[in-house]
């Protein structure tokens, strides 16, 4: 067996991404591929194949890549990082450490990058834990459903292998998470001298994300440059309509709060983002969620409402806090966020449960 372990060329893109297709059975635009990978706002991925050298056709067998993001602090300290995706390895070809083998390539590109930390989400756990990665946490799942029926429908569909117990599981979930949003709106009425949200986008978001950050000299986000922005929001090929709210302070000119949602295609909405000014008052701050998931359900009426939820520092912490108080139910069946400290040595530290996760930390391509 004749196998080689190197770099993707430019040039290769469209035979990688036919490796990608023909693994999920579904098709991912070659442009969408070039966005993701080739595009990207702090350059494109390093991108690592396995390929069989005895065979003269479709002799990709395996692929692994790191896509460059830059975290941020409160007070401006900055460090490379990169997301793990696309990791495959022909059915025929596992049990030769094809695996390892890519990793141990894309470790050495990305320290010679100088990129400090590998990080991604993923289902594969024992893989990732035998590479050195750490499993600090997993995702939290936060649903807030306003048509039961159709909202049992769109979940149930995300696994066509669940058995009738784990169905009911699901539609009973979707009926008391409804109920208790009902609760929550006739027992606890938004009132008349109400704020007033607007569509858009805030002109001091980074402020906003700045003070957020600012709670803890040890929290670190990623760095949300307008062309980071620009790429995962604006240019992002993917089926997704993005709506924005935000919240003005006295006489219109401090941002705080802002919402980020995502109307799927696929029957639900995306609740992708959230940042407040003050996460001190999480009786108003709910109040706001309400008022948002409001204006957003009076423009699309899906039937429910997702949220990813890190129950890791203060600031996530609160954030579930904030969402369960307006409505959301959370449960523990997440994926889980892998990590690995890629030089144990450098100056800044950053430890996992010190990040400012959202959603935003995908590509929204799921």
């Amino acid at each position: 067996m004749n196998i080689q372990i190197r770099l993707m060329n430019d040039n290769e893109a469209e035979q990688v991404n036919a490796v990608y297709n023909n693994t999920n059975g579904n098709v991912r635009p070659l442009d969408y591929f070039e966005w993701e990978f080739l595009n990207g706002p702090w350059g494109k991925a390093i991108y690592v194949l396995a390929v069989d050298l005895d065979k003269n056709e479709n002799n990709i067998i395996g692929t692994q890549s790191a896509i460059p993001f830059i975290f941020i602090d409160g007070i401006g300290n900055k460090i490379l990082t990169a997301k793990s995706e696309d990791t495959y390895v022909h059915p025929e070809y596992r049990g030769h450490k094809l695996f390892d083998k890519m990793y141990e390539l894309l470790f050495s590109e990305c320290k010679r990058a100088g990129i400090k930390y590998i990080w991604g989400f993923t289902y594969a756990r024992k893989p990732f834990l035998k590479l050195g990665f750490q499993i600090p946490f997993e995702t939290l799942q936060g649903i807030y459903v306003t048509k039961p029926k159709k909202a049992y429908k769109y979940l149930s569909s995300l696994n066509n292998e669940n058995k009738l117990l784990n169905n009911f599981k699901i539609i009973g979930l979707c009926y008391y998470n409804w109920i208790n949003v009902l609760i929550k709106n006739v027992f606890g009425k938004i009132g008349k001298n109400i704020p007033e949200l607007k569509f858009g986008i805030c002109s001091n978001k980074k402020l906003l994300i700045n003070s957020v950050l600012n709670e803890s000299q040890n929290l670190w986000g990623i760095d949300q440059t307008d062309e980071y922005l620009k790429w995962r929001i604006i240019n992002n090929p993917y089926p997704n309509n993005f709506l924005e709210n935000y919240l003005s302070g006295k006489d219109n000119i401090d941002c705080i709060a802002n919402f980020l949602f995502n109307i799927r295609p696929e029957g639900f909405i995306y609740l992708e983002e959230i940042l407040f000014i003050n996460y001190e008052s999480p009786k108003k701050n709910s109040l706001l969620v309400r008022l948002a998931l409001q204006k957003i359900k009076l423009v699309n009426q899906q039937p429910i409402f997702r949220f990813w939820g890190f129950n890791t520092n203060k600031i996530t912490t609160s954030e579930i806090s904030i969402l369960k108080r307006a409505g959301f139910t959370f449960i523990k069946k997440g994926t889980a966020f892998v990590w690995k400290d890629l030089e144990n040595n450098n100056n800044l530290i950053i430890e996992p449960d010190n990040i400012i996760l959202s959603r935003l930390y995908t590509q929204g391509n799921r």
